[in-house]
């Protein structure tokens, strides 16, 4: 990614002006993103982590996010169970098993998840749960859009977690609360840092 560098502070809302902003620049260079988001998917489909799993939770990814298309598609055929989140009220998420990209549809905030009569799913130890990031820090701190849906839903659950961040958007550290539930890996285009 181009443009900025790092933030000059380290609370969440600027933070997330700062990598929304970085995101929109990157936009503007769909080559380079796009080779980006593959460099990254591939990484973690050569994973340990991917190849153990036998339940892959995974996001359809907006224009601005790190794309999934690729590990939906590899997973699928990899005979792994997917699921994608369904976003409901009051914050909370659940995940619904698909067999096929027919099985999605534009939902509440015009993000593609699984249809009503896609049946729910529980994550188990055999789980990999592969989430947005805005940005990470060293420890496995993941910034997200705020909605805080991630961490309430793995706050309940023992699976890996995974996220999907460009390497210029991993940094040092940045303030968390006590509700921020940390990753096991960070997957960038460059490299993976399990915690």
């Amino acid at each position: 990614m181009s443009g900025m560098n790092k933030p000059a502070k380290t609370d969440k809302p600027f933070m997330r002006r700062f990598f929304t902003e970085k995101r929109k620049i990157l936009l503007e260079n769909k080559e380079q993103k796009q080779a980006l988001d593959l460099e990254i998917q591939s990484r973690l489909l050569l994973s340990g982590e991917y190849r153990r799993a036998k339940t892959i939770l995974i996001y359809a990814a907006r224009e601005s996010e790190i794309a999934t298309d690729g590990i939906i598609h590899a997973a699928l055929a990899n005979h792994k169970a997917v699921a994608l989140p369904v976003c409901e009220g009051d914050g909370v998420m659940t995940f619904h098993r698909i067999n096929s990209l027919s099985d999605l549809a534009p939902g509440r905030f015009g993000i593609l998840e699984p249809k009503p009569d896609c049946p729910g799913l529980i994550p188990g130890e055999d789980t990999l749960c592969v989430c947005p990031a805005l940005c990470c820090d060293m420890r496995g701190c993941r910034l997200g859009m705020g909605g805080g849906y991630y961490d309430r839903y793995l706050a309940q659950y023992s699976c890996i977690k995974a996220a999907l961040c460009y390497s210029d958007s991993l940094i040092p550290s940045f303030e968390t609360s006590g509700y921020d539930v940390g990753m096991d890996l960070i997957c960038t285009e460059s490299f993976i840092r399990r915690i």
